[in-house]
C-alpha cells in the first residue's frame, strides 16, 4: 500500500515539533507545534537554538548532538530537558539529521513529559509494592520465628520432662536412701553421675535449640544427613512418645555436600517433619511411620519424605504453601510457606508435595 506522503507529513506537524536549523543550530524555522510546546514565536525563535533552550546539564550534550549531526551525516538521538519562554521545563526527545544538498539540520521533537512523569510514578509505585511486600516478608518472618519459637518451647518441654521425672524419682530414692544404717556411698556416686548425665542432657538441649534458630548470615558446605539427624534430634522425644518411627535411606555413593544456609535448612526439615508428625497424630495410628530418602539425579540432591498420616485433601494441595493457611486450630500457617522461600528464593532448589499411597511426600530438590 502506498502511503501519501502529505498524509504522514501533516501527521508529524500535528504530533511533533519540527525545526529547522544551521549548522550552529539557531532556528531558521519552526513549525506551529514546536512554538506552542515552546512558547516562543516564530520571530523570537530566530535569536535562539536548539543550545540556548536547554536546560544547563544539556547545554554540552545539545552543541555535540549538532556538530555530530553534520560531521557525520547520521541522525543524532537524545533526550534532555527543554526550558520554555514562561520558565516550564519540559522532558523532549529530539532526532537531528544533517541535510547536505540544503546545509541546514531538521530537528523533530517530541515532548515526553507526560511519559516521563508516568514512568517516574510506576517507578514510585513499584518501589512502593516492593518496600510492602518486603515489609511483609519481614513480618512473616518474624512470625514464622515466633511460631518457631512456640514450637521449639514445646520441644524442650518434651525433651525436659523424662529427664526431671528421673531426677524427681531419684531425689525420692535419695531421701530414702539417707534413713538407712549403713550409707551406700558408692550408690550415691552412681546417682551422682546419672544426675550429672540428665543435667548435661537438658543443657546440651538448650545448645541444640540455640543453635538450631540461629539465623545462617552466609551460605556454607554442610552436610545433608547430619542436619537432617540434627533436626530429627529435637523432637525425637516428641516421635518416640506418640510412636512414631522415621527411617533414613540414602543412594550409594553420593555427594551429601550442599552450599547453603544450612540453620535454614534444618528448619525446613523441622517443619516438614513436624508436619507429618501432627498429620500421623492426629490420624490416631500406633505405628506412625517417617520415611526419608536421599538420592542424587542429574546434579540435583532429592530428598523426599514420606509418611503414613493419610494424605492431605485434593483442595488443600494448592494452598499448602500458602501464607496463613493451616488446617490445625492452633496452627500459624507460617512453617510450610517459609519452608518454600527459604528452599526455593534462598537456596534456588524446588519445594513440593504430593499424596502419595497411604500418606504424603514432601520433595526438596537442591543444585549440587
Amino acid at each position: 500500500m502506498k502511503i501519501d506522503n502529505d498524509i504522514v507529513v501533516d501527521i508529524l506537524n500535528k504530533e511533533n515539533g519540527i525545526s529547522i536549523l544551521d549548522t550552529n543550530g539557531m532556528f531558521l524555522y519552526a513549525n506551529e507545534f514546536f512554538q506552542n510546546m515552546m512558547r516562543y514565536t516564530m520571530e523570537e525563535l530566530y535569536n535562539e537554538s536548539c543550545i540556548s533552550l536547554s536546560s544547563q546539564e544539556y547545554v554540552n550534550s545539545s552543541r555535540t548532538a549538532v556538530q555530530k549531526a553534520k560531521e557525520t551525516e547520521t541522525i543524532q538521538n537524545l533526550r534532555k530537558v527543554c526550558i520554555a519562554k514562561d520558565g516550564t521545563h519540559l522532558n523532549a526527545s529530539m532526532s537531528l539529521q544533517y541535510i547536505r544538498s540544503k546545509d541546514h539540520i531538521v530537528m523533530i521533537t517530541s515532548n515526553i513529559t507526560s511519559d516521563i512523569k508516568y514512568q517516574e510514578e510506576l517507578q514510585k509505585q513499584i518501589e512502593f509494592e516492593v518496600l510492602q511486600r518486603t515489609e511483609q516478608s519481614e513480618v512473616l518472618c518474624h512470625q514464622s520465628r515466633l511460631a518457631g519459637m512456640g514450637e521449639m518451647i514445646d520441644a524442650i518441654a518434651h525433651q525436659w520432662r523424662q529427664p526431671l521425672n528421673s531426677m524427681a524419682i531419684i531425689i525420692q530414692g535419695l531421701k530414702h536412701l539417707s534413713k538407712q544404717e549403713e550409707f551406700d556411698y558408692d550408690l550415691l556416686e552412681e546417682i551422682e553421675e546419672e544426675i550429672v548425665g540428665k543435667i548435661s542432657y537438658m543443657s546440651q538441649t538448650i545448645d541444640d535449640f540455640s543453635t538450631f534458630f540461629r539465623i545462617s548470615k552466609q551460605k556454607e558446605y554442610f552436610d545433608i544427613l547430619a542436619s537432617i539427624h540434627d533436626s530429627i534430634r529435637l523432637i525425637d522425644v516428641q516421635l518416640s512418645v506418640n510412636n512414631i518411627t522415621i527411617k533414613i535411606s540414602t543412594q550409594d555413593n553420593i555427594d551429601l555436600k550442599i552450599f547453603g544456609f544450612a540453620n535454614e535448612f534444618r528448619q525446613v526439615i523441622l517443619n516438614i517433619i513436624h508436619n507429618s508428625m501432627n498429620a500421623i497424630i492426629d490420624t490416631k495410628q500406633k505405628n506412625g511411620c517417617i520415611n526419608i530418602l536421599i538420592l542424587s539425579k542429574t546434579n540435583k540432591l532429592i530428598i523426599e519424605i514420606l509418611d503414613n498420616g493419610n494424605g492431605i485433601k485434593e483442595e488443600y494441595l494448592e494452598k499448602i504453601f500458602d501464607p496463613y493457611f493451616t488446617t490445625k486450630i492452633n496452627g500459624s500457617g507460617i512453617g510450610l510457606y517459609m519452608s518454600k522461600i527459604i528452599i526455593e528464593h534462598h537456596m534456588e532448589g524446588r519445594l513440593c508435595v504430593n499424596n502419595f499411597q497411604d500418606g504424603v511426600k514432601f520433595i526438596v530438590e537442591l543444585k549440587q
